[in-house]
């Protein structure tokens, strides 16, 4: 029983309470729709708050006696609205533990997390689920778009048949170069909000990251890196996907689809394992354009969580009408990956 006494007290967390949070984190730890746990080793936790490329995050508290009972993860990235770069936080990683729910805490950590970081960002985006999402629209927090989930199956009689041409070629690499770098900078800079997919962030994000390999696939057309993303290998209810993480593509679509059309052929003949399909989510221009000539859109009734983006803004400069603006959004974005 919490009592007057033994108030729960919400502070910013301190060096030397990092080992008692992980403690918390995965006694809470839940297995989510896509079999990805939130439990955490001191490595991810290091990576994922302390590693990053901005080198600023913030993770708020609420401690009862000496226990470590909620959590409030604020990691903070570049991010470009109309060609101005801004600071932006993403809310994640954030729970109450079990013994302690339903008893208004969460709502107490939130605002006092929200209260403080307003002076340190200029706006914050989160992706929560069906527990915590009526507390970030109390928050104030504004629904951008219910991101579509989207599955291609690797079936012969439901696949479709791009061949490649002489020209083209698929290759897999394990590390960035200057012209894949250009093309996801150009990419981004098609869509009017989006984070800042530099060298620093794609290492972190992708190729750095201890939860698991990532790898770069790209297609090239007379020389010429033309689309390309950033996957990996995951089960998902007892099945083996491509999750593809990050894209982008020059011109128009057709490149893309050259891609993904080919790649499991590609990979099939480097003896890689045998994969369902590839599963994709997001926003960005034309999004359903762009995929529903490869991919089928998961009706919602068969998506055990929808994928919400939320955001708040905090800086007086910035439009807070961010609805209809273009997004440029990946499964990267979002930190269970």
């Amino acid at each position: 029983m919490i009592t007057q006494k033994n108030i729960v007290r919400y502070k910013l967390l301190k060096r030397n309470d990092i080992k008692s949070l992980l403690k918390s984190i995965n006694e809470n730890k839940k297995i989510n729709y896509l079999n990805l746990s939130s439990a955490k080793t001191l490595k991810e936790w290091i990576w994922q708050y302390k590693l990053l490329p901005s080198a600023k995050s913030y993770c708020y508290l609420a401690k009862y006696k000496k226990k470590i009972i909620g959590y409030y993860h604020i990691p903070v990235f570049k991010f470009r609205i109309n060609k101005e770069n801004y600071l932006i936080g993403n809310a994640q990683d954030v729970g109450v533990i079990n013994n302690f729910r339903r008893k208004g805490i969460f709502k107490e950590l939130s605002n006092f997390a929200l209260k403080d970081i307003s002076n340190k960002i200029d706006l914050i985006y989160t992706f929560p689920n069906k527990y915590s999402i009526q507390n970030f629209i109390k928050n104030k927090f504004s629904l951008i778009k219910t991101l579509s989930i989207f599955f291609k199956p690797n079936l012969f009689f439901l696949s479709k048949k791009t061949p490649l041409e002489k020209k083209d070629k698929i290759l897999v690499l394990s590390k960035l170069n200057n012209e894949l770098l250009n093309l996801f900078k150009k990419f981004s800079l098609n869509h009017q909000l989006h984070l800042i997919r530099d060298k620093r962030f794609l290492n972190w994000r992708y190729l750095n990251t201890p939860k698991g390999k990532i790898k770069i696939a790209l297609l090239k057309s007379k020389g010429e890196i033309k689309s390309a993303i950033f996957y990996r290998y995951k089960v998902v209810f007892g099945l083996r996907f491509i999750i593809i993480l990050d894209y982008a593509f020059k011109e128009n679509s057709k490149y893309f689809s050259l891609l993904i059309n080919n790649l499991n052929k590609f990979l099939n003949l480097k003896d890689e394992k045998k994969n369902l399909g590839f599963i994709i989510s997001g926003l960005s221009n034309d999004i359903n354009k762009t995929f529903s000539n490869d991919f089928y859109k998961l009706p919602l009734f068969l998506t055990p969580r929808k994928i919400l983006l939320l955001s708040k803004v905090f800086n007086n400069k910035i439009n807070k009408d961010l609805k209809n603006k273009s997004w440029l959004v990946t499964l990267g974005d979002w930190d269970i990956f």
